[in-house]
């Protein structure tokens, strides 16, 4: 089983400095791609399902696309899920 841990530890390192958002991104995508399993509640899988959007964002120039997000933004956004995440695991 999915759990939700390793994606709230992305989304806090970010948010607080500790990693860049291209940092960030490089982990947050294959993460979510490779992370195996079903997720404990539909609310978790949700979680890391928009952490995941908020990486690829960032990287959409990998794509094809100019970024969509700055770093400021890939900040805050991750800040806000880090917060839900830490609701849905207490």
């Amino acid at each position: 089983m999915a759990t939700l841990e390793p994606f709230l530890v992305l989304a806090e390192a970010v948010s607080e400095g500790r990693i860049s958002p291209s940092e960030f991104s490089l982990v947050c995508l294959p993460l979510y791609k490779g992370y195996g399993g079903p997720y404990p509640t539909v609310e978790q899988y949700q979680a890391a399902t928009d952490l995941f959007y908020v990486a690829h964002d960032y990287d959409s120039a990998g794509i094809g696309m100019p970024d969509l997000l700055s770093d400021g933004q890939v900040r805050l956004k991750a800040a806000d899920i880090a917060r839900r995440m830490h609701v849905l695991l207490q």
